[in-house]
């Protein structure tokens, strides 16, 4: 029978129960996090006497040369139930029950892993962070290359107004700074020591968790005992951001595969990140997008799977936490996996300019700004200009006229259909006002298209993702600083 259950209970556990319950495979992750905070909580039981210095010294030198061997060659039997009962297992084992016995004095298994989730976590946060910002680095690289790139842009993935391939880039380096910081608060809250809190009531041992908290890297303590080991909102709130996060990188997916497609043609997909079809030898498929895709869903569903096992669970801590973590773990992976490739992948795009072009005209792009024109050249209220104009695009289609074919007597005929009259503009203002690159120039305002305020953008973003590194290393140093003074003084 396993060591916690003799006193308690006459019986070992039913094996397929012990099965059912165990959680070894999984906690193989929280390996090194578990080691860690044994140690600091030895080296403050030590220095707070509660354990004897020669006791303490013997349980620090066994975690030490645990914590160099391959978890996954320890004894992983499933009565042990977790990795927590692993590593006491194994310093039992090495220097005997008398000395071994004292490692879990003043700790419980529920601060314990509270504490080793929060820690690889954090560095999670931070890994996915680091490539948020490497993507971003990556397209505003592309998007450099292309501030003068006409292309459409859509509202209801029809042909709305021109834009450029740098203007619709910039969009999606935007909405990714807003996914760093969203990270940056799940950080800060991830970032909070449970340790001390024992089962979730404390202890009445005189214990310092100021101490273990600092030696294990964290900002803050999480100090309500009850609520450090028996939550996981910061878990949940991770796992919201990323979801969030996976559906921004879906989104470009999508436009991804379409704008590759016969039907758009507007970009050519990296050779690389693409694949053929076993029967069709012409076919390009966009295999890396269509996953990323897909993940999306994915992550969405262990956010959801997620908040399903926290609704309705009673304060402290239940063992249905032990599913939550899973669906955490692979939320990061999968995101990681995704930034990683779609960061590569982004760099290799090929935009086409002359089917961008094409396809702006086609969709009758600068009818908009037509409109526009009428209000400041003829003086006419806005919505008369838009009936006018509607009226132009409804002759042109009728007549099959391309953009680039439509004259000031076609805009006639369209104004004296709505107003009974012919509009006063010139020819020059109206063949000013369908021109692709005319329109685009003229959208200064602050974020919109135009070369110019599209250089302004991207140089604030660039300045940006300098501090966001900076911020980045000083966080990793500060954690790093600790556990190599927690691993010193072992």
């Amino acid at each position: 029978m396993i060591m916690h259950r003799e006193g308690r209970f006459e019986k070992s556990m039913d094996p397929d129960a012990a099965e059912y319950t165990a959680s070894l495979k999984e906690d193989i992750k929280l390996f090194t996090a578990v080691v860690q905070v044994n140690i600091a909580h030895v080296q403050m039981l030590k220095q707070t006497d509660i354990v004897e210095k020669s006791d303490a010294e013997k349980i620090l030198r066994a975690l030490s040369e645990l914590q160099e061997k391959d978890p996954e060659k320890l004894d992983l039997r499933p009565e042990l139930e977790d990795i927590h009962m692993v590593i006491e297992e194994y310093v039992k084992n090495k220097i005997g029950e008398e000395a071994g016995g004292k490692l879990h004095t003043a700790k419980s298994r529920n601060d314990q892993v509270a504490t080793a989730i929060r820690m690889v976590l954090r560095e999670e946060i931070l890994e996915i962070q680091t490539l948020i910002v490497e993507f971003i680095e990556e397209m505003i690289e592309l998007a450099e290359e292309n501030t003068t790139t006409i292309m459409p842009g859509y509202t209801h993935l029809q042909v709305a107004e021109p834009s450029t391939f740098a203007h619709y880039l910039g969009s999606y380096i935007q909405a990714l700074i807003r996914d760093f910081d969203r990270l940056e608060e799940a950080f800060a809250i991830t970032n909070r020591c449970p340790l001390g809190s024992c089962a979730f009531a404390g202890t009445g041992f005189p214990i310092d968790r100021n101490l273990t908290s600092n030696l294990l890297g964290f900002a803050e303590i999480c100090e309500n005992t009850m609520d450090a080991t028996s939550s996981r909102d910061f878990a949940l709130q991770t796992m919201s951001n990323l979801s969030i996060l996976m559906t921004n990188l879906s989104r470009l997916a999508e436009e991804l595969i379409l704008w590759s497609s016969t039907e758009f043609d507007m970009i050519s997909m990296p050779d690389e990140f693409s694949s053929t079809s076993s029967i069709m030898p012409q076919k390009k498929n966009p295999v890396v997008a269509e996953l990323e895709r897909a993940k999306c869903g994915r992550t969405a569903g262990n956010l959801v799977g997620g908040l399903n096992i926290m609704k309705n669970l009673p304060q402290a801590y239940n063992l249905d936490l032990q599913e939550l973590t899973p669906l955490l773990w692979d939320s990061t992976e999968q995101t990681k996996s995704s930034l990683n490739v779609m960061k590569k992948m982004i760099g290799k795009v090929k935009p086409k300019p002359e089917n961008m072009r094409k396809n702006a005209v086609k969709g009758f792009a600068t009818l908009t700004e037509l409109a526009n024109i009428l209000v400041l050249e003829a003086g006419i209220p806005f919505r008369e200009a838009h009936k006018i104009v509607g009226q132009l695009s409804s002759l042109a289609n009728e007549k099959g006229k391309s953009l680039e074919n439509l004259t000031i007597k076609d805009l006639n005929s369209a104004s004296e259909k709505v107003l009974s009259e012919k509009i006063d503009i010139s020819e020059s203002k109206f063949k000013e006002a369908l021109d692709l690159d005319n329109c685009v120039e003229s959208r200064k305002v602050l974020g919109g298209p135009s070369p110019q305020s599209m250089e302004k953008e991207l140089s604030k973003f660039s300045e940006r993702i300098k501090k966001l590194e900076n911020d980045l290393k000083e966080k990793r140093d500060f954690i790093s600083r600790s556990l190599k003074k927690l691993k010193k003084s072992n």
